[in-house]
């Protein structure tokens, strides 16, 4: 029995030749990403002439064999449209999930590889990418995919219509930075400069009240008080202009959020019946109702955003309840990210109701779109307004602006150039924007 163990733990298995290691990113990726190279492709300036296959074929086999090559050209000549499959080096390839061999790996340069060493060319590499990019050879049988030529892809130094295109990545997301200051600036001056209530802030003749406080007001005093009104014209009128501009980059509460959301375990999902974005609007309405009914501000006393204001100083609630209101909402980042903002501020509401007749939109669709493949856009937006299956599928999804809060995340991560923001009133077609 003993010899036996012995010989069991001599075994070498495959988990021993290819252990899989967690990825875990460090302080300095958070601020400064790793550059995402990758090839773009503009079906407009190709004539599906198969240079680029004759190229790649010509590295792989050291011969001209399209069918070899691992890139390969679909040509629809009833529409003259072409269209080329590659490799698009995912941030999280689905094809070294399914490798069964782990024979897929994706380099510290942000290359995806396949190691022909333990390649059974299973073809389940192939079937899992949204693209089928990996190509099996028809000749040899071989599994053959992009690997960039090691940085210097050879389709894009010789296509002869600059169809092909290469990118390193962003090295520098600025919005990121941007925001992130005037987020700071923003919660420091409201929360520490500007002691007291959110509902009603003055420095000398500037005057900022919250849209829904002033509509608890007047339901509540049963008057309209022109300063009132006016003092909202600031938040709203930016709104007209930049959309809810004012949730991602000023609210004060939203800010606390976003610091919760990097400290927050693993999503484990928001109750469904919980998801729904109309529930804000009935809070509103609760909320000015309740106004009307009781003649005070229903809402204002347990307003996570009023309480963060309130939160310092002498005679702030830092220990009180409307602090733990605050921790309460601020827990519910283990399930979604912005709960609050997405399903339940009534300030968010109005907001919206703005933001639909605003000037501006967020489009995602440009010709550089890795659609099928990229989807970081989706990722990273914290409404959750993007739908990645869309992508997947090819078509470019309609951001609703009354649920984007204009953080511009989707723009800053795109490596492509394909999320952009439009006039709404350009008529844009997705998959056919200029740049």
């Amino acid at each position: 029995m003993q010899e036996q163990t012995n010989e069991q733990d001599n075994i070498i298995t495959l988990e021993d030749l290819r252990p899989r290691q967690e990825k875990k990113r460090t302080f300095s990726e958070h601020l400064m990403p790793r550059l995402h190279p990758g090839i773009l492709f503009d079906p407009n300036k190709c004539n599906g002439c198969g240079t680029c296959e004759m190229v790649c074929s010509l590295r792989n086999i050291s011969k001209i064999s399209p069918a070899s090559a691992s890139i390969k050209v679909l040509r629809d000549e009833s529409r003259i449209k072409n269209f080329a499959i590659f490799c698009q080096h995912c941030r999280k390839p689905l094809c070294i999930e399914a490798c069964p061999t782990r024979a897929i790996e994706k380099g510290e340069d942000g290359i995806v590889r396949i190691n022909k060493l333990f390649c059974v060319a299973c073809g389940l590499c192939t079937m899992a990418c949204p693209e089928a990019a990996p190509l099996q050879d028809p000749i040899t049988g071989e599994i053959n995919k992009c690997d960039m030529c090691e940085g210097d892809p050879q389709c894009v130094k010789y296509c002869p219509s600059g169809a092909l295109t290469f990118t390193k990545g962003k090295s520098f997301r600025w919005i990121k930075g941007l925001r992130w200051s005037v987020q700071t600036i923003s919660f420091l001056f409201m929360v520490i400069v500007l002691i007291g209530t959110f509902c009603s802030l003055k420095a000398g003749a500037l005057s900022l009240s919250c849209p829904t406080g002033v509509l608890q007001n007047i339901a509540s005093s049963g008057t309209v008080v022109l300063v009132w009104v006016l003092s909202t014209f600031m938040i709203l009128g930016l709104t007209l202009l930049a959309g809810r501009f004012f949730c991602g980059w000023i609210c004060p509460f939203g800010f606390f959020l976003d610091l919760v959301d990097k400290i927050t375990p693993k999503k484990i999902g928001l109750p469904s019946f919980l998801k729904s974005r109309m529930a804000k609007y009935g809070i509103l309405a609760g909320a000015v109702g309740g106004s009307c009914a009781f003649g005070f501000q229903a809402f204002c006393p347990i307003c996570p955003i009023g309480s963060i204001c309130r939160s310092y100083g002498t005679t702030g609630t830092l220990n009180g309840a409307n602090m733990g209101i605050v921790a309460a909402l601020a827990g519910l980042e283990v399930t979604e990210r912005r709960v609050w903002c997405r399903y339940f501020c009534p300030v968010g509401a109005i907001l919206a109701l703005f933001a639909k007749i605003g000037l501006i939109k967020i489009v995602i669709g440009a010709n550089q779109c890795k659609k099928f493949s990229c989807v970081q856009c989706a990722e990273v937006c914290p409404m959750g307004i993007i739908d990645a299956n869309k992508l997947r599928e090819g078509v470019s999804p309609d951001i609703p602006m009354t649920e984007c809060i204009t953080c511009m995340r989707c723009i800053d991560r795109c490596p492509y150039g394909a999320a952009k923001i439009r006039f709404r009133w350009q008529k844009t077609v997705p998959g056919n924007i200029e740049l």
